[in-house]
C-alpha cells in the first residue's frame, strides 16, 4: 500500500508501509482516543486507524448520528478509498463491534474489499437482548451511576455536572445507535446462506458486568468461520486488562500478516 488518502473520520492518513489496516471503532459515549495505546502493542506491518465518530473529541462541534444505517452509509463512504487501497480488517468494541460488521457487511454487499477478518469486542450478538440499556431508560443520574457501574465513567465526575452534560447526550445518541440495529443491515442470523465469508473472532470479558459470553458466542451465526476468547477483565478489557487480550489478537494479526505467532502470555481459554 503506498497511498496516503486522507478521509475526515481518521485522525491521520494511513501508513504507506503497512501491510494490514486495522480500523478501530470505539464504545458508545467514547471515542478514537481509547486505541491510543494500540499501535505500540501490534505488530509493526499493522497500523492501527481509531475511526472518530462525529459529536465527540475533535470532531464535538459535528452533528453527531443517531441511527446505524446512516451511520454505516456515512462511514462506507467516507472510508471507501482507503478500504478499496489493500488489505484491512476492523476490531470494534461494544458499539463498536456493531458499527464494524455492518460496515464490513455493506462493503461485501455492495462489491467492495471487505475485511480479512473481524475482531468483536464485549457485545452481545444484536439479534439477542440488547448489551446496553435503551437510550431513555435511564435519568441523567442513574445513566451516569450505571456508566460508572461497569467501567466507563470514573466516579469522580458524578459530581461534575458540567461535564456530564456534555457526556450524556453523547451516550445517549449512541445507545440509540445500538437501539436501530436493524436498520444496520447485518446478515439474517437464521439465513445460513447470508453468513459473511470471513473470520469473525469475538473477545468477552471473564468480569464483564454488562456482557455474558454466551451472548457473544452467538456473533457465530454471522459468519462461515468464527472464533471465540475469554479474556481477563471487565467490559472495557482492552484497558483494564491488555496483556492476555493483545496476545489473543496478535496471535491473529500474524496469521493474517504471515508471520510466525509473537510470544506472549496465553489468554483465557475460549
Amino acid at each position: 500500500m503506498t497511498s496516503t488518502t486522507a478521509v475526515s473520520c481518521l485522525s491521520r492518513a494511513p501508513r504507506p508501509d503497512a501491510r494490514l489496516r486495522l480500523f478501530c471503532f470505539h464504545h458508545a459515549g467514547g471515542g478514537a482516543s481509547f486505541f491510543s495505546s494500540w499501535a505500540a502493542r501490534v505488530p509493526s506491518g499493522v497500523d492501527v486507524l481509531p475511526v472518530q465518530l462525529p459529536g465527540r473529541e475533535a470532531r464535538y462541534r459535528e452533528p453527531r448520528f443517531q441511527d446505524a444505517g446512516e451511520l454505516v452509509e456515512a462511514l462506507a463512504r467516507d472510508l471507501a478509498p482507503c478500504l478499496d487501497e489493500g488489505p484491512w480488517a476492523a476490531y470494534g468494541h461494544s458499539m463498536g463491534a456493531l458499527v464494524a460488521t455492518a460496515l464490513a457487511t455493506a462493503r461485501l454487499r455492495e462489491g467492495g474489499r471487505g475485511p480479512e477478518a473481524l475482531f468483536l469486542g464485549a457485545y452481545a450478538a444484536p439479534h439477542l437482548t440488547p448489551t446496553l440499556p435503551a437510550p431513555d431508560r435511564y435519568e441523567d443520574r442513574e445513566l451516569a451511576r450505571l456508566l460508572v457501574d461497569f467501567g466507563g465513567l470514573d466516579p469522580q465526575f458524578l459530581e461534575r455536572e458540567d461535564w456530564l452534560r456534555v457526556l450524556l447526550p453523547i451516550v445517549r445518541d449512541d445507545l440509540r445507535i445500538c437501539a436501530s440495529h436493524a436498520r444496520a443491515g447485518l446478515p439474517d442470523p437464521d439465513d445460513e446462506r447470508a453468513r459473511l465469508p470471513l473470520v469473525v473472532e469475538a473477545f468477552a470479558g471473564i468480569d464483564d458486568p454488562l456482557v455474558d459470553p454466551a451472548t457473544v458466542q452467538a456473533w457465530e451465526r454471522y459468519t462461515r468461520d468464527f472464533r471465540m476468547a475469554l479474556v481477563p477483565g471487565g467490559h472495557f478489557f482492552p484497558r483494564a486488562e491488555p496483556g492476555p487480550f493483545f496476545a489473543r489478537l496478535n496471535r491473529s494479526l500474524a496469521r493474517l500478516l504471515g508471520e510466525p505467532a509473537p510470544a506472549g502470555p496465553p489468554a483465557a481459554p475460549g
